[in-house]
């Protein structure tokens, strides 16, 4: 499809949301990019495009998801182990999470999905270079048969697939066994075509790496390594078990993400203004690490 009939079919999808009702407190996302990728999702089909969109809008009003906190990882520090921890080499937000790291995996899916949109929300945020997706890089080690509820998966495609279409530009499975693979079994079949293509399950670990060089630069690269050695450390040493409170030297490895994200969205965390923003709309803007990091980060403040 040409430029040109690509800035046709927006022109279009725009004329049949114009007057739609939307959330003000939600300003910044009816944008051309985000028409953009809800055709793109629907094969540049208007109208379908059109129904996605205006389902997305009004659970957009209904859920605010701009606003979610994760109120499971407050009660339960360490419940999600879920978290950004860099950028890739195009500016993605890049995601890690290992089942190891969770304290427990009895996790109501309302629960998770509220964490996944909370997420979500803040990596689309962070994005640099004016990118839209995301990468993550999924850890099984630790994975139980509790963890395998097809429930979360088919609630974690359809959220991902109908409300954040386009945001995933990868997702890569490492330390998968005959438990993953038979979970995978009897959920790939009800997984969306153009998402079950943007994952990347190899068998051997050198395949991994050879991802890993491709999208993350070398500080990113150097630090996922090492998280995931350390997460396949038996007893799991405390500072993986407790990632969010980070380390307390100079040095060492930060289980909270690499030292530039660290730099960039924790120790420069603007506090004081998240703390005295009034403005719910201000608010939405800013960047939020992971719900326990932000937490760990405000009782320090208070302390």
């Amino acid at each position: 499809m040409s430029d040109g009939e690509d800035a046709s079919k927006i022109k279009e999808l725009w004329g049949r949301i114009e007057g739609y009702e939307h959330d003000h407190d939600d300003p910044d996302f009816l944008s051309e990019q985000t028409l953009r990728r809800y055709l793109i999702a629907r094969d540049w089909d208007v109208s379908a495009a059109e129904k996605q969109l205006k389902d997305t809008l009004q659970w957009r009003r209904e859920t605010k998801p701009q606003h979610v906190v994760c109120a499971f990882c407050q009660k339960t520090p360490g419940g999600h182990a879920m978290r950004q921890v860099g950028f890739d080499k195009s500016g993605r937000s890049v995601i890690y999470s290992c089942f190891a790291q969770c304290c427990t995996q009895h996790q109501p899916v309302d629960s998770a999905i509220q964490h996944l949109v909370y997420l979500l929300e803040n990596a689309v945020r962070a994005s640099k270079h004016g990118t839209y997706s995301f990468v993550w890089v999924i850890d099984f080690k630790g994975m139980k048969i509790t963890s395998c509820n097809p429930r979360l998966a088919l609630a974690v495609e359809h959220i991902v697939s109908n409300h954040y279409p386009e945001r995933l530009g990868a997702c890569i499975v490492v330390n998968h066994g005959i438990l993953f693979q038979t979970f995978w079994v009897a959920v790939r079949g009800v997984i969306h075509a153009r998402t079950a293509a943007k994952l990347h399950i190899h068998r051997h670990f050198h395949k991994v790496e050879e991802d890993f060089t491709e999208l993350f630069p070398d500080e990113l690269k150097r630090w996922l390594l090492e998280e995931i050695r350390l997460n396949k450390s038996h007893p799991l040493p405390d500072s993986q078990k407790t990632f969010w409170k980070g380390i307390s030297g100079l040095e060492g490895h930060d289980p909270r993400g690499c030292d530039s994200y660290i730099r960039e969205h924790v120790d420069n965390f603007p506090i004081k203004e998240y703390l005295d923003q009034c403005n719910s709309v201000a608010k939405s803007k800013m960047h939020l690490p992971h719900q326990n990091i932000l937490d760990e980060l405000l009782q320090k403040q208070n302390s």
